[in-house]
């Protein structure tokens, strides 16, 4: 029977001997995708943001008097910027003098990039501020009349996100009245900040996935934050890659990305870099993970060393290798009939996903019909050959069938270490360049000889290269 590792599942070998059940124990599980959603409580915060949250927000109200100013949480994909920005909201929101506005600028497009993000912060504004706003310009252009009718019929009508719209249509038709905007703005959040009921009130607004999107984009959320928004009362924070960023507004900067830096400078105040969660944080990660869509069985040791030293420290692709796997378990009913089961997808997913190459190799035509016993044969042999063991050890044996399975003699129990490695060095001209690399992972080593027995290797093979995991692991090449 296959040694299996033990992962709350049970192979053939503990089951009662007269049971003619076909599908494996691991049926029923309960499985649940993760969703992408950044956490906007402390509870749910894996990656132990809470303390830097609560910093930040209090930071945040105690200079609310100082804007405007533009805070960017910098970081790399998938490292928890969201989530910080959204605990950081969580500890705004009770506070009286602080009002909060999300704008998502990969919803945007194109044009319409500057328009939603004002539009954005218009909205939050008290009704009353816009319409005083209204009067102000209409009385400086003469339409006193239409201003009344304006801010009283379509404000009491359709509410303030149209008379919004009817300001937008009129003030964006030239350079005069985009200069007309860009008062009218100020005007409108100074009086919001200095209303005599609630004076000194600050408006944060929440800008996420700048770097997702595209040059034009990036760009006119700029210049609407540095043109048009930048008025007291109004406190940005970016969530962002930096280094993107600058690669983004290099054209509009009119250099490379170092003159691209120079313009981001001009734009935000202050950045704080969220940095890749250290082992200890991943591994509660990994837990949480596991706990929350219902693998925890699966995510044992073996398989939470291969996340830490494959993942690159990134919460999303461990998301997306987890959900890969319930998503494939629950549509391919082969993992339900041993000898396959979940064990086994688990792994084969963290093949295809961290170990492409190794899987690509496995599911061609050339390999062999057990390639993974193959692999496991050339890194026993390169593992002693330094320092070989006696003549009669059963390392020979596997020693000699790895040599002749790729054309090569079989090696002089007689050899030196040194002679040896000069022989392995020549085995491994035949095989793939990854694996002298792979050969040394103490992690990869023990995945692959979890499977089990040849029989076993043979079945997650066939199952690979008939039908492949359906399940693509996209971005993760």
């Amino acid at each position: 029977m296959p040694v299996r590792r033990i992962l709350g599942l049970h192979s053939d070998a503990s089951r009662s001997p007269t049971s003619n059940e076909s599908e494996n124990s691991d049926t029923s599980q309960h499985y649940v995708l993760l969703n992408d959603d950044p956490p906007d409580k402390s509870d749910d915060d894996l990656l132990g943001a809470d303390e830097i949250a609560t910093g930040i927000a209090s930071i945040l109200t105690a200079s609310r008097t100082a804007s405007p100013f533009v805070l960017a949480i910098d970081g790399g994909w998938g490292v928890g910027k969201s989530t910080l920005m959204r605990l950081i909201e969580s500890r705004l929101v009770d506070q009286p003098e602080i009002f909060c506005v999300r704008f998502n600028a990969w919803t945007a497009h194109g044009s319409s990039a500057l328009e939603g993000l004002i539009k954005s912060v218009l909205g939050r504004l008290d009704r009353n501020v816009v319409r005083r706003s209204v009067r102000r310009l209409a009385e400086q252009r003469h339409m006193i009349g239409i201003a009344w009718f304006i801010s009283g019929i379509i404000a009491r009508l359709f509410g303030i996100s149209r008379l919004i719209d009817e300001i937008w249509k009129t003030l964006t038709i030239d350079a005069k009245s985009r200069n007309e905007m860009r008062e009218l703005i100020s005007g409108m959040l100074s009086d919001w900040v200095e209303d005599t009921g609630r004076p000194n009130r600050a408006l944060v607004v929440f800008v996420d996935d700048l770097d997702r999107c595209s040059d034009s984009v990036v760009i006119e959320v700029c210049e609407a934050v540095k043109l048009y928004l930048d008025a007291p009362g109004l406190i940005f924070i970016l969530a962002c890659d930096s280094s993107v960023l600058a690669r983004s507004v290099s054209t509009s900067a009119r250099g490379g990305v170092g003159e691209g830096r120079a313009y981001l400078e001009k734009i935000v105040q202050v950045a704080y870099r969220v940095s890749p969660p250290d082992e200890e944080q991943l591994k509660r990660l990994i837990a949480g993970y596991g706990q929350r869509s219902g693998t925890s069985h699966l995510v044992d040791e073996i398989v939470t060393r291969i996340l830490l030293e494959r993942a690159g420290s990134n919460p999303r692709r461990i998301k997306r290798i987890i959900n890969g796997f319930i998503l494939e378990y629950r549509l391919n009913p082969a993992w339900h009939t041993m000898p396959l089961d979940s064990s086994l997808l688990i792994t084969a997913i963290l093949l295809q996903h961290l170990y492409a190459s190794f899987y690509d190799f496995m599911v061609t035509d050339e390999s062999s019909d057990d390639p993974i016993g193959d692999f496991l044969d050339y890194a026993t042999v390169r593992a002693k050959a330094s320092t070989p063991p006696s003549s009669s050890h059963t390392w020979w044996t596997v020693a000699r069938r790895t040599f002749q399975k790729h054309g090569l003699p079989a090696p002089d129990r007689s050899a030196t270490g040194e002679e040896l490695m000069r022989e392995v060095e020549r085995l491994e001209v035949a095989l793939p360049e990854d694996f002298p690399a792979l050969a040394r992972n103490s992690a990869f080593i023990s995945l692959l000889r979890s499977i089990g027995d040849k029989e076993t290797r043979q079945a997650l093979g066939a199952e690979l290269v008939s039908g492949r995991l359906s399940i693509d692991a996209v971005g993760d090449g």
